[in-house]
Parts: C-alpha cells; structure tokens; sequence
C-alpha cells in the first residue's frame, strides 16, 4: 500500500482509530487523544526514527529497543481494554520486526534498496553455491564447503558496504542477490 502523495514525498496522515484525528503513520501515539496507534506503513528505518543508512550502529539500535520497549511495555496498557492492548502488542510486533531488518545486514541492505526503488527481486535459489553443495561426496565436504561459503559471505558484506558508501545501488543489487542465494545454503 503506496501511502505516499506526489505533491511533498510525506506520508498521508491516517485517521486515529479511537478518535478520528489525523495521525502520522510512524506515529505511536495520537496526538490528540494519546491512544496507541496501529503500525503504520512505514519502512524500518522510519519506524524507528533513523535516518536510512547501511551503517547503523548496533548500540544505536540497542538505545531504540529500550526506549520502546519502555514506551510499549504490556503493563502500561493494562486496564485500557482488549483493543489498546491489541494495538499496542500490534506495534512491539512491528518495532520488533523493524529491529530485526536493521540487525540483519542483508534485510537492512533489502529495505534500503527498496526504498530507493532499486531492489533486485529475491533469489529462489542458493545458485552456484546450491549446486557444490549437492555435489559434495561427503559430509566432511559439505561442511568444509559451507565454512568456505561463510568465509565469502563476509567478504561480500565488506564488499556491499563498500557499495553503499559509493552510491552504486546497481552493485549493492547485485552483490545482495549473491548474499541471499548464499543464505539458502549456509
């Protein structure tokens, strides 16, 4: 769902589910009657107030966590009825999803493709890599095989980060694809 307008690249402001005003979709709370919102279609980055980057500190991350997690804890909702506390859970479960993206280079490297409309369409497949994988005779192979997958799956983070700061989502396309289809067998 495309909530974006043509005229100013912001974000529609959704009606508040309790009383009708209009709300940001990144926002927690209304602003006018301070009732907890539904997650908002937003990207992860937007959803945990960072700027879209692919070099995001993990303490960064970690100071996000709390400071939602103190905000949306289940105690601060109890006593406000059945739908707050399905709403509240609805946005743990979306901020923990966000986290989760941002944590994981490859999902992180995914949204902000994404976000600039460049992202590659998702491997179906482990590639090249699947296929010396089933060719291996012994298990010794394989798992000789998959540490040297790991080992080349670094080097192709180092590699996709160097994309980034160059600017050349084409390569960070391309070097993601290889990322994912080495996740199929590793």
């Amino acid at each position: 769902m495309d909530m974006t307008t043509p005229r100013d690249g912001q974000p529609e402001p959704q009606p508040c589910w309790h009383c009708g005003a209009g709300v940001a979709a990144r926002a927690l709370f209304c602003h006018g009657c301070g009732t907890v919102q539904p997650p908002g279609d937003v990207d992860p980055f937007t959803r945990l107030g960072l700027a879209p980057s692919f070099e995001i500190a993990t303490d960064v991350l970690d100071r996000q966590q709390a400071g939602f997690s103190r905000i949306l804890a289940p105690a601060r909702f109890a006593g406000k009825g059945e739908a707050v506390a399905e709403v509240a859970e609805r946005q743990r479960r979306a901020l923990g999803d966000a986290l989760a993206q941002l944590r994981d280079p490859a999902r992180r490297a995914r949204a902000l493709l994404t976000i600039a409309d460049a992202a590659p369409p998702p491997p179906a497949h482990g590639g090249d890599w699947e296929l010396r994988l089933a060719v291996a005779a012994t298990q010794a192979a394989q798992d000789r095989l998959k540490g040297e997958i790991r080992t080349e799956m670094q080097a192709e983070l180092r590699l996709l980060l160097d994309a980034f700061r160059l600017g050349d989502l084409a390569l960070a396309g391309r070097r993601l694809v290889r990322i994912e289809q080495m996740a199929f067998v590793v």
